[in-house]
């Protein structure tokens, strides 16, 4: 009369122990899931600032149209962005937005007398859209 019990706690134990096992691979699998999911978003978002790199590496180099910012016309991704430019006594900043398929990207370009910094910020989102999910990833090029 003694083992009578044994079986079904012997029973309970391994179920819960296959719970267990069960609960710990499915939120390896969910975390897994949502890293996948953020790599793609962070590719988009490295793209789209690469792009913005590119293009004002373009039309700064070949073009020369920051040299003066205010005459000067951009068109990149068959869009012509408006040009925002400040001017002080040392440097000369322009500042554009351009909008790729499915992302943005905001491009900063400052020159002075001694060098020229290119900042190229993309996001993995549309310009103006807010998301749970934004991610931002940024280039920074110095001649």
């Amino acid at each position: 009369m003694k083992k009578r019990g044994v079986t079904l706690l012997l029973a309970i134990f391994i179920s819960a122990l296959a719970l267990s096992l069960g609960l710990g691979i499915f939120t390896i699998i969910f975390g897994e899931l949502g890293i996948s999911g953020t790599s793609k978003e962070s590719l988009e978002a490295f793209y789209a600032a690469d792009s913005g790199i590119e293009c004002a590496l373009f039309w700064d180099i070949k073009q020369q149209a920051f040299n003066d910012p205010v005459l000067g016309t951009v068109q990149c991704a068959n869009s012509t962005p408006l040009l925002n430019v400040t001017i002080d006594a040392n440097s000369t900043t322009t500042r554009f937005s351009l909008l790729l398929s499915n992302s943005c990207v905001r491009v900063t370009v400052r020159k002075t007398a001694l060098e020229t910094i290119v900042t190229s910020l993309g996001e993995n989102i549309a310009c103006g859209l807010t998301g749970g999910r934004t991610v931002q990833r940024g280039l920074e090029v110095k001649y």
